[in-house]
């Protein structure tokens, strides 16, 4: 494994709860774009302003038809689970379903495995807060926290792939086998497609997005002896999205 920020690693494996560390906040920043005229900020912040008003309500309304599909979830779970972050995101991320807590409080990723995915995403300068959006491929839990069935599967992946449409990240990050599959539409597992680089194509809309897969937090919680291999792949999505300029500025003071 190449390390080219040794503190960095070592920062991120005591957060990991790996091994010992020398220091405690993450050394990995993000570049921002040059300082642009105060009143081209001040045009470009109108113009976010007004699409972000745009897309909340079509946010709005797509949940509103996800919460009339007809899903076997929806009668034995305690609230549709749809999306956190900021909308007017570049990154987008992309579980599998709801846990308990997730369906307790109405939002994905907020227990454990959500806890620890928020600390591995703040080391390459990623915050649900400022500049990335998270939802599931499933808006239920299923039963005992099992994996979503085909069916579940189908139902939902429609929505999901209208979700994507209206964020249209710059980059999409999916989580664990599900989401890889499902968007990817392909039969090879995690293990095999992380660490490469991918494209979702919807043909329809004319879109193709790049696209990263990694370890499911989850998973990581269940197998802690993999963590590390997370590293490399943070390690990548930062270089992403270094090289292409994503996460700039004006994003951060939103």
């Amino acid at each position: 494994m190449k390390v080219k920020n040794i503190k960095s690693f070592i920062d991120f494996c005591k957060s990991m709860e790996i091994s010992d560390s020398i220091g405690r906040q993450p050394r990995i920043e993000l570049k921002n774009k040059s300082k642009r005229p105060l009143n081209e900020e001040i045009k470009l912040k109108d113009r976010l302003d007004t699409d972000c008003f745009n897309l909340v309500e079509k946010l709005k309304k797509l949940r509103g038809e996800i919460k009339n599909i007809d899903c076997n979830l929806k009668d034995i779970s305690t609230n549709l689970v749809f999306s956190d972050g900021k909308e007017k995101s570049e990154v987008m991320l992309i579980g599998e379903a709801p846990g308990a807590d997730e369906d307790k409080i109405g939002k994905p990723f907020v227990g454990q495995a959500g806890k620890l995915l928020d600390k591995m995403l703040e080391f390459i300068g990623l915050s649900r807060e400022k500049n990335f959006y998270i939802t599931n491929i499933v808006f239920w839990r299923p039963p005992g926290n099992r994996t979503p069935n085909s069916q579940e599967i189908k139902i939902c992946l429609p929505y999901t792939k209208k979700h994507i449409s209206l964020i249209k990240p710059k980059l999409l990050i999916l989580l664990g086998n599900v989401a890889t599959k499902s968007i990817l539409e392909i039969d090879q597992g995690i293990t095999k497609v992380r660490g490469k680089e991918h494209f979702y194509f919807d043909e329809s809309l004319n879109l193709k997005i790049p696209t990263r897969a990694i370890y499911h937090p989850a998973y990581l919680l269940r197998n802690p002896i993999e963590k590390k291999k997370i590293w490399d792949d943070l390690i990548d999505i930062h270089s992403f999205l270094t090289k292409n300029n994503i996460l700039i500025e004006h994003k951060k003071n939103d």
